[in-house]
């Protein structure tokens, strides 16, 4: 598992900050500011309490001390980030919908694209999962 304090991960972002706008598709939440650990904090910030338990479970998380993540879970993650989208957009909203009480439109967002660039982000930032 890798911890990494808001502060390191806002040098870190600003250093490659291009490439997470056009590889990672990160959106700075300002853009006349340098970027921020909030930039890509709030994507993970946008996620139902179910989704946000399995992340924590699979090692993906924000406490006191920082970001933490454990790259080899990133997979598994995709996998469900991709299953929310998938059926989103075949309207059957009976199985990743329901085991993570997800019902609004912006819940394919919160829950499938934002968790999508997140996990671009760190592999653009750390190197891609194992």
């Amino acid at each position: 598992m890798t911890l990494v304090t808001t502060k390191r991960l806002t040098q870190d972002m600003q250093a490659k900050a291009g490439l997470l706008v056009d590889r990672a598709g990160l959106v700075p939440q300002s853009v006349d500011q340098p970027m921020e650990a909030g930039d890509l904090l709030f994507y993970l910030s946008q996620t139902s309490m179910p989704m946000a338990d399995f992340l924590k479970g699979e090692g993906l998380f924000v406490d006191g001390e920082g970001l933490h993540f454990d790259r080899s879970r990133f997979a598994e993650i995709r996998d469900i980030a991709e299953a929310v989208i998938r059926e989103y957009e075949a309207g059957d909203r009976r199985d990743t919908w329901k085991r993570f009480d997800l019902s609004e439109d912006e819940d394919a967002s919160g829950n499938g694209t934002y968790l999508l660039i997140v996990l671009a982000a760190l592999d653009l930032l750390y190197g891609p999962a194992a």
